[in-house]
């Protein structure tokens, strides 16, 4: 099947378009960032096991699994807009619930449902992107965009830090539900709407099995036990073996994050003039090399040294993976393939926990950090023999 070519609209349109959702999404994830680091700490004070932590989180994590590739493949036949308005507007309400909740069910339920909430926004701005990137700068484009992500991502657990400091943990809920509403507003008067060229929906399995996707999937997974391991069990590693405190600790993980949204437009540049496949797997062992070496870290200026390796092998691979999704996505649907390709980074970032965590209870928390670093590594020289065939053809 031929490849679509992408939407045409004016360049008014394309000027708000894609400011509009950078604007939405970067509020959100700078949202999202505000009370990742205060959640733990709000479970606490409601009595919460370590088990009601992670139940919390992963209520977030399994509701997104299971509604992206579903509202991504409506999206692609019904039309974008409805559903980023729609999302914004329940994760906005979701927000302010943050304050009554009084038990670990309640906050658990309040994750769940803003998951779904979320999976009407990312995935499907991502797709609005992939529908105007123009053939050969997909890059580019996906790149540029990415970095609304990691910039809100890395800026926001720093914001709810000082705000929790300043204020309370209540203003910093009302900050993320403020910054939603910023984003709703945003994108009810400029997000322009249009519908997809796809009049049937792909069934889920025909994307799961696509040709085209199936590199990014394997990234995705693989990706999701990098990140998994980095997110949940970088503090932990970092206090008991780096001898960090909790704000250095903080403060690498925003280092990272940034290196990796720093990186997004140029790399993305890149992956348009480049072998996307090579950059993946640059990125990848970059990556892998940074986890292995956590172990033996000490002290704050070693482990900004592993933030900029792990960031910067974030910022080469990603836009690379996201272009090869969007070259996909003319033949299969843009919301349909990004939310497919999310769906999978949400499910590893489910699984991915468990399983180093019974790890690190059977060998210690340095064989989290080995283990992820293996399976990266087992997984590159995929995307090398890809590489390889790609440079043959070309």
């Amino acid at each position: 099947m031929p490849l679509s070519d992408p939407v045409q609209i004016t360049d008014k349109d394309h000027r708000l378009l894609f400011t509009s959702l950078y604007a939405a999404v970067f509020s959100t994830m700078l949202g999202i960032g505000i009370v990742i680091p205060l959640l733990p700490r709000f479970a606490e004070t409601l009595g919460a096991s370590g088990f009601g932590i992670g139940m919390i989180f992963s209520s977030f994590a399994l509701s997104r699994a299971i509604a992206m590739p579903f509202f991504g493949r409506f999206s692609d036949t019904c039309g974008r807009r409805q559903f980023i308005i729609t999302g914004l507007f329940l994760y906005m309400i979701f927000s302010f619930l943050y304050i009554p909740a009084s038990s670990v069910l309640e906050l658990s339920a309040i994750r769940f449902f803003q998951g779904i909430a979320s999976a009407m926004v990312f995935p499907i701005a991502m797709a609005y992107i992939g529908d105007i990137a123009p053939a050969g700068m997909e890059g580019r484009y996906l790149g540029t965009f990415t970095s609304s992500l990691y910039l809100g991502m890395g800026l926001g657990p720093f914001l709810g830090g000082i705000m929790t400091d300043i204020a309370n943990m209540e203003m910093a809920f009302i900050c993320m539900a403020a910054l939603t509403g910023v984003a709703l507003l945003t994108s009810f008067l400029f997000l322009p709407d249009y519908r997809g060229r796809k009049r049937v929906q792909t069934p889920l399995y025909h994307l799961l099995v696509h040709p085209g996707l199936r590199i990014p999937i394997l990234y995705q997974m693989m990706n999701a036990f990098a990140n998994g391991t980095f997110m949940v069990f970088l503090p932990v590693i970092a206090a008991h073996i780096g001898n960090l405190s909790t704000g250095e600790t903080g403060l690498v993980i925003s280092i990272s994050i940034l290196s990796t949204a720093l990186l997004q437009k140029v790399c993305g540049g890149f992956a348009d003039r480049y072998n996307k496949y090579l950059l993946i797997a640059t990125g990848c062992i970059m990556v892998a090399i940074a986890l292995a070496l956590v172990p033996g870290f000490e002290g704050l200026w070693a482990y900004i040294l592993f933030a900029f390796i792990m960031g910067a092998g974030g910022g080469i691979s990603v836009p690379a993976m996201y272009a090869l999704v969007t070259i996909a996505g003319r033949e299969v649907g843009q919301g349909g393939a990004m939310g497919t390709i999310n769906m999978v980074m949400s499910t590893g970032m489910i699984i991915s926990p468990i399983i180093c965590g019974m790890f690190m209870d059977q060998a210690g928390i340095s064989s989290v950090f080995f283990l992820s670093a293996a399976i990266v590594l087992v997984t590159t020289p995929v995307f090398l023999s890809k590489a390889s065939v790609f440079s043959r053809r070309t």
